[in-house]
């Protein structure tokens, strides 16, 4: 995971890292709680691209979204566009596609969509790394 600007852990383009080393799914689990709390109530849609190991990831974003009280819909498998669309077509509060996309397959991330279909701001994912920090 990179370092860019004030942001420690999201990149141009969402989180990335190799799985099972930084990006484990206590990681997946943790940053998806700060998301949620980052949000604050509502639902939120998960979707992934087709990487073997969306099945572990998808499971630790919706324990840490749905433990931090929000709803989660799983819309499976799909292109990160599907999830953009999906957001404000049904009206959820936002979205976490899981994938890493043209990065090699020992890689997967997080990117964090919002209510209108369109990646969060840079100020947003900073509050969110906040968030997560803080409850560490």
């Amino acid at each position: 995971m990179k370092m860019v600007g004030t942001k420690k852990l999201f990149g141009t383009n969402g989180i990335r890292g190799v799985v099972n080393q930084e990006f484990t799914s206590e990681f997946a689990s943790n940053m998806a709680s700060a998301i949620a709390t980052h949000f604050g109530s509502g639902t939120l849609l998960v979707g992934c691209d087709g990487r073997t190991s969306n099945q572990m990831l998808k499971s630790a974003v919706t324990s840490g979204i749905t433990s931090s009280g929000l709803d989660v819909i799983d819309i499976g498998l799909c292109p990160t566009p599907a999830l953009q669309y999906a957001v404000p077509h049904y009206g959820v509060r936002g979205g976490i596609m899981i994938t890493a996309s043209h990065n090699p397959p020992e890689y997967n991330g997080i990117k964090v969509i919002d209510k209108d279909g369109v990646e969060i701001p840079s100020d947003e994912e900073i509050a969110i790394e906040t968030i997560f920090f803080d409850k560490q």
